[in-house]
């Protein structure tokens, strides 16, 4: 079993089978609304904050909706996703266990939005308890590229980088864990296929489903 001194997960495409969501939500969105949701709208909107989202998507399809309630209606539609239908990969939680069980201090590290999701997909799936700290991406200046969140979580558990491991899915986010000194564990997830020969050779370990480190 893979036991590192310390660990700071990721949770979307990590911890969580979860990258799927936003896409879904758009499709449901627009079709609740006699509206197609195309290849050329989700592209756009996924580099876009929610109020710039919003306001694009009323543009596009002519919704007589405000901003605000198309924001409030994903906001809710992503709270019943993440409470009901967003699963953990498969032996995440068993690996999670198996760490708590060996005393190992435990943190979040995440940029999910919004952020009430957070709680609600940790405590739906039994294991909000088993964190000493969440960190998110709204506490620190600089993007997961770069090591600030991890570093923030790490010093909340009271450990150093060097003897904590960092678990994420995606090439940035364990580009920017390495950058601060500590274990990086690739977690291969589906929407990084292309990156997964990169995420290999940068990581520490690389593994395709979490039952490789038990």
């Amino acid at each position: 079993m893979f036991t590192p001194k310390a660990a700071i997960f990721d949770l979307d495409g990590t911890l969580f089978d979860s990258m799927w969501v936003w896409k879904k939500i758009d499709e449901e969105f627009l079709l609740r609304r006699g509206c197609v949701c195309t290849p050329e709208y989700t592209n756009a909107i996924k580099a876009m904050g929610w109020l710039e989202g919003a306001i694009y998507t009323i543009e596009k399809y002519h919704l007589s909706e405000t901003p605000e309630q198309v924001m409030q209606a994903w906001f809710d539609m992503s709270e019943e996703f993440y409470t009901h239908r967003v699963e953990m990969k498969p032996f995440a939680k068993e690996y999670l266990l198996a760490l708590h069980e060996k005393g190992i201090p435990l943190a979040v590290a995440t940029s999910m939005e919004p952020q009430a999701n957070i709680s609600k997909s940790l405590s739906s799936h039994g294991i909000e308890s088993l964190f000493q700290n969440i960190t998110l991406s709204t506490e620190v200046t600089r993007g997961k590229g770069f090591p600030d969140i991890y570093l923030l979580a790490a010093e909340r558990l009271g450990v150093a980088p060097s003897e904590c491991a960092v678990f994420e899915d995606i090439l940035t986010g364990i580009r920017g864990a390495g950058k601060g000194g500590f274990q990086t564990v690739g977690i291969f997830d589906s929407l990084s296929e292309n990156d997964w020969p990169r995420i290999c050779e940068e990581s520490t370990l690389a593994v395709r489903s979490w039952k490789e480190l038990l």
